[in-house]
């Protein structure tokens, strides 16, 4: 049975997992007893995520948050290597973790006198979005 949404003529919004047939008929709002109609709300469609093992889990933690990769069709318009390993981590929940090993190794190659040199700017891209 899908969620559907309502609202009252007082303007409270509310939920209800209801049939089909139910959902065509307004709906008494819980909190003052008045008849609600049917808005139209977004639609989420969830497959479920796997569940994962503790082994799992353990063996994810212990990947280097620097090394993780981000497919080529999830990149946004001329982004980098640095870029995308920054994202791919933001995008498994290990953002700051990524961003603290980054800033430590440039905090370490500055007092060693081996930063990196800056690089030019970037010419930018012929298309619009």
């Amino acid at each position: 049975m899908p969620i559907y949404e309502w609202q009252c003529g007082g303007g409270h919004v509310f939920e209800m997992l209801a049939r089909a047939d139910e959902a065509k008929r307004r709906q008494p709002c819980p909190r003052c007893g008045a008849k609600a109609s049917r808005v139209f709300s977004t639609v989420a469609i969830h497959a479920g995520a796997r569940i994962q093992t503790a082994s799992e889990r353990a063996a994810a933690r212990d990947v280097d948050v620097t090394n993780l990769k981000l497919p080529n069709a999830m990149r946004l318009c001329a982004m980098d290597d640095y870029s995308a390993t920054r994202l791919a981590a933001h995008k498994v929940g290990r953002g700051h973790e990524f961003d603290d090993k980054m800033a430590a190794r440039q905090e370490r190659r500055t007092a060693r006198g081996d930063a990196p040199k800056k690089k030019p700017a970037a010419h930018p891209h012929k298309h619009s979005h």
